[in-house]
């Protein structure tokens, strides 16, 4: 009997990410940006849609003794439960850590309060990097495209459709949604929450994203 082929894997997904750093750290950055290592992981915090790590999470195989001590790489996490927001959202992700992730390499620090309050040199650098950079309940947080980014971001991917593969959300004990005579809906910025009786397609206007369900 014929083994069927396994053809569900994260390797797409990553390897899409991966395209995208390179093209954008060439486009917005010169290429100047260390490549990190582009992982996919359910959100850890609610409404975090990816992080930087501010250390070299990951090393090198070579470096069995752990001598190096300043080598290996940063990573970019994207998670995975907000692969299903539009493409330019996930774009906006992306430059978003990017800029941490330029600020690290200059020895710029741009957060504060465990890393979650973003500071005016974070705006700057976000900035003169493609992006709008807003106030928000963590400082200087709150991201979106410029008018040029995007459209660059169409010139450069003018078919492009969402994310194929995306985790669905559950509940905090790890199951399936819990039944509810209503809905919750909270937008994954600035983490407002609205309660609606049926299901309903609204937009976030103060960050001008869609609400999620949970």
């Amino acid at each position: 009997m014929k083994q069927k082929e396994f053809t569900v894997s994260l390797q797409t997904v990553i390897s899409k990410l991966e395209t995208m750093f390179t093209k954008f750290n060439a486009h917005f950055y010169g290429g100047e940006l260390e490549p990190p290592v582009i992982t996919v992981t359910p959100e850890h915090k609610r409404g975090v849609l990816g992080w930087c790590t501010n250390w070299k999470a990951w090393k090198d195989g070579s470096d069995k003794d752990g001598s190096d001590k300043d080598g290996g790489y940063y990573e970019i996490n994207m998670c995975s439960e907000y692969l299903s927001r539009s493409f330019a959202e996930i774009v906006e992700t992306m430059l978003h850590e990017m800029v941490h992730l330029f600020n690290l390499q200059k020895g710029i620090k741009d957060t504060s309060r465990g890393f979650t309050y973003h500071n005016n040199r974070f705006k700057e650098s976000g900035e003169k990097h493609g992006l709008i950079v807003e106030k928000g309940k963590s400082g200087w947080n709150r991201t979106r495209l410029t008018d040029e980014t995007l459209a660059w971001i169409i010139s450069e991917y003018p078919n492009e459709n969402n994310f194929a593969l995306y985790r669905e959300k559950t509940s905090k004990a790890g199951g399936a949604r819990a039944k509810s005579s209503s809905r919750k809906y909270t937008c994954p910025i600035c983490n407002t929450i609205i309660r609606a009786t049926k299901e309903v397609n609204i937009m976030c206007c103060d960050c001008n994203v869609q609400f999620k369900e949970e």
